[in-house]
């Protein structure tokens, strides 16, 4: 990019992490505010303007599932970049839940850009927070748990485990035992800029639907529209990646050694080598870690298209109205695994909490039905129950483009899926991975070559 677009983007950015309620998984996979839709009947605004604002819900003795609550307990809870935007629904839960479990104390912050920073410190401080919010999607529970930071929660009954999705509720599974209450649940999309597709002559509806398929895409938009791709990879769980996207194992059946070198992983690493080489992605989204670089990116109207969560959709109507009008939106391709994902957030409890029960209680019931229905009206998320989805709201139709996956949602996500088995010392190993990856992009080193050095490295962290 030049200097120009490079400036406009980092106003960009300041402006949005002011006015954003929070990603693939990450800043983006925070929900956003629901907002009307331009030129709606006058009907549909103002269902949309009720269903930013909903009452708060009574207190239900039926939402009280934790037993033994401890006398007098003094909790604390870290959501991930929900202030100032759903203040009102957390202030509305803590309220039906502090009526639901009686004398349970709460406190409450909210840890936006710097939120794992934060959380690193305060653990090492031996301050970290009761409950946790923690990212799914982007691996953030394993490798916490792997570290013996997060308390099992298998023991909780049976009633409540079932109250969520298989898939979701086995997700970042470590050694078999679960470490998190699924939280609020995203559909990954594709985001298109219809004007950079006919440009390029392509159908935004004849989108690739395997993720093989798009470094030809790619390199059509460069050769006939002259635009660069915007994709991101996952660098805070590479090794997912692979296995969703490659269809990798990444490490043998007993755990002694890792495998990510594979012709299988050359492979997956070698299609982004290519794509970089041929110029068909934008370098500085690739590999970042903040993956907004590549929402503003698209938000600027530089890119074709973006993989994030329809919610997100409602950011670019706030910095570019034109392209709002301009947006079409797609599934996102599946990888050679064929399975969709495995969910997106979580709700976890720290390993040496003072009150285990009381901090269980509230991590589920920030997640059950009841709550999630609720978040899923003001922004364009979906609950991690199939009991929530009996509501109507999921069988409406909306004007809106950013609720265009509304009706599709509960099938997707009743079929998320973690396949990726337990990665010791997950942190550590994926450091060494995001080297060897970066190396092959842009250091010229073989693929082969790259991995199989990462294997050397990451197996003296299995000793």
């Amino acid at each position: 990019m030049d200097t120009k677009i490079k400036r406009h983007l980092g106003l960009v950015l300041g402006m949005l992490f002011v006015v954003s309620a929070c990603a693939g998984q990450t800043p983006s996979t925070a929900p956003s505010a629901a907002s009307e839709a331009p030129s709606a009947a006058p009907s549909e605004s103002a269902a949309a303007s009720e269903s930013a604002a909903p009452s708060a819900l009574v207190a239900d003795p039926a939402e009280a599932v934790i037993q033994n609550i401890e006398p007098n307990a003094s909790i604390s809870v870290w959501t991930f970049w929900l202030s100032p935007t759903f203040d009102a629904w957390i202030a509305d839960t803590l309220s039906r839940f502090k009526e639901t479990y009686p004398g349970v104390e709460v406190k409450w912050e909210d840890h936006q850009a710097t939120f794992q920073d934060d959380l690193k410190n305060s653990f090492a401080a031996g301050n970290a927070p009761d409950v946790i919010n923690l990212s799914v999607g982007e691996g953030w529970v394993s490798d916490y748990a792997t570290r013996n930071l997060l308390l099992p929660l298998d023991g909780v009954s049976q009633e409540v485990k079932d109250s969520y999705y298989e898939g979701l509720w086995k997700s970042q599974n470590v050694a078999g035992k679960n470490y998190q209450f699924p939280f609020y649940q995203g559909v990954s999309v594709e985001l298109i800029n219809k004007r950079h597709f006919e440009a390029a002559g392509l159908d935004p509806a004849a989108f690739p639907t395997k993720v093989e398929e798009l470094p030809a895409l790619c390199q059509t938009l460069k050769d006939k529209a002259n635009v660069v791709c915007d994709i991101r990879l996952t660098v805070n769980d590479l090794l997912a990646q692979m296995v969703y996207e490659g269809n990798v194992k990444v490490i043998n059946d007993d755990g002694s050694a890792f495998t990510f070198d594979s012709p299988e992983a050359v492979s997956w690493l070698q299609m982004y080598v290519d794509m970089v080489a041929a110029g068909t992605v934008d370098n500085t989204t690739l590999t970042t870690k903040d993956d907004r670089v590549g929402l503003l990116i698209f938000s600027a109207g530089q890119a074709p298209f973006y993989q994030t969560g329809p919610n997100l959709i409602r950011e670019v109507k706030a910095n570019n109205a034109q392209l709002y009008g301009d947006l079409a939106v797609v599934p996102a391709p599946v990888g050679k695994s064929g399975v969709i994902g495995k969910g997106l957030m979580g709700m976890s409890v720290k390993a040496d909490t003072k009150f285990p029960n009381a901090s269980m209680a509230l991590a589920q019931f920030f997640t059950n039905a009841r709550a999630l229905t609720e978040l899923s009206k003001q922004s364009a998320v979906y609950p991690s129950s199939p009991k929530a989805f009996e509501d109507p709201y999921f069988s409406a139709s909306s004007p809106l483009i950013e609720d265009s996956a509304r009706g599709s949602a509960e099938a997707a996500i009743s079929k998320y899926a973690d396949i990726v088995p337990t990665i010791p010392n997950k942190g550590e190993v994926n450091a060494v991975v995001l080297a060897g990856v970066e190396k092959a992009l842009f250091g010229k080193v073989p693929a082969q070559q790259a991995l199989s050095d990462a294997v050397a490295e990451a197996n003296k962290l299995l000793d």
